[in-house]
């Protein structure tokens, strides 16, 4: 196979890749699941320090996710260095797709593109020098040969990677698009449950007492999934409880897949280990009745999945499981109950707040990056115009 060195500006052909950006700091190129396994020290000593980190661009959720959907796809990872350290790591990975009959070549955050759905993503960087790693990371990812479009998805707000990119692009007179990816309920969590009940309005908070009074009644009991080597057997059930969940309402894509089954499984075995996984579960007459999906990172609980027994629908179990949730979140001493990307009443009416992670779509100038231009922005934002209707949100 042919070194993709010898097709970056500037890389001594046969040799290791350093981008030249202008001076300090320098990229190199890595394009190999060998090379991802070997960066993992520096990859997580970064994140344990980075100011946007999650749990998405963590390297156990990128490698795991690397080993289940990369496939044959050209695996482009770039380390930004100065002489001493590493500064920053992204990892990236050409996806082909169509657009208009054209085969279109997209660079895009390893993680996105497949039936997962990440937020919060972006390079992990060191404290104190974001802005330059940053930047040298975006002008090298403008460098990487056989692409058409660099789109960049759900990046975390708190990340300067967007506004990074939209820089580089305007260095290279590049086109770009910046949009909002995902807008993302979250509420913020006091220093007792009490006042978290008193925060809710009088209707919500009886709603609450009555239902988890029901569910005490028919012997209820909340409990944390602490058995690692069974986090295999928890997905399980938990995947049958979600797709009966929905089954009445249309169906979910969500734990549709092998591939999908098979990487939950790796990240919550990985994440149980590093103490980041929390399943929190609800019985029912001493059966499981509900199972809702976390992880803890930085004081932060995600939720990511959950489900419940339909035919103990009349008794809203995952509901009356999601306020023992909050309850242990608060009891950890976690400061926000983050709901992720999805639209569901609950999140509106428990959040305190959103944020709205960006999405940023460099063209180069090929005939395949016009094809998709026109295809994801240009007749999409036309249509709406010529309907009069609000503009739509552009997918990638």
């Amino acid at each position: 196979m042919q070194n993709p060195a010898a097709h970056l500006p500037g890389a001594p052909g046969g040799l290791p890749p350093a981008l030249a950006s202008g001076g300090a700091p320098t990229v190199e190129l890595l394009s190999s699941a060998d090379d991802l396994t070997r960066i993992a020290p520096q990859w997580n000593e970064l994140h344990e320090r980075a100011a946007a980190a999650s749990i998405f661009n963590s390297w156990i959720w990128q490698y795991q996710w690397w080993q289940v959907y990369g496939g044959s796809q050209p695996l482009r990872i770039l380390v930004a260095r100065d002489e001493s350290r590493v500064l920053g790591i992204v990892a990236l990975y050409v996806q082909e797709a169509k657009a208009l009959g054209r085969r279109v070549r997209l660079l895009r955050f390893v993680g996105t593109g497949a039936d997962t759905h990440p937020d919060d993503l972006g390079p992990v960087l060191a404290a104190g020098a974001e802005q330059a790693a940053s930047l040298a990371l975006a002008r090298a990812a403008l460098r990487v040969a056989g692409v058409d479009v660099v789109l960049a998805t759900d990046i975390d707000p708190h990340s300067p990677f967007a506004r990074s990119l939209e820089q580089a692009a305007a260095e290279a007179r590049a086109p770009s698009f910046t949009g909002e990816s995902e807008r993302i309920a979250f509420t913020g969590l006091p220093r007792s449950w009490g006042e978290f009940m008193q925060s809710l309005n009088s209707d919500r908070r009886t709603r609450m007492k009555s239902a988890r009074k029901k569910t005490a009644e028919r012997g209820a009991r909340f409990y944390l999934w602490q058995d690692g080597p069974g986090v295999g057997a928890a997905l399980d059930q938990l995947a049958d409880l979600h797709r009966r969940r929905w089954e009445e309402a249309g169906g979910s894509e969500s734990f549709a897949s092998a591939q999908y089954l098979d990487f939950h499984r790796r990240i919550m075995q990985a994440a149980f280990a590093r103490g980041w996984l929390r399943l929190y579960c609800l019985d029912l007459d001493g059966k499981l009745a509900a199972m809702t999906y976390c992880y803890r990172f930085r004081n932060r609980i995600y939720l990511m999945q959950a489900g419940f027994d339909p035919g103990l629908a009349r008794l809203n179990p995952g509901k009356v499981l999601l306020g023992h949730a909050l309850e242990h979140a608060i009891g950890e001493g976690n400061e926000v109950f983050d709901f992720l990307r999805g639209e569901h009443r609950y999140k509106d009416q428990l959040a305190t707040g959103h944020r709205e992670t960006q999405c940023v779509r460099v063209f180069h100038r090929t005939g395949a990056a016009l094809a998709y231009g026109l295809r994801r922005i240009g007749l999409p934002l036309w249509k709406a115009r010529l309907l009069r209707r609000p503009p739509p949100k552009l997918l990638p």
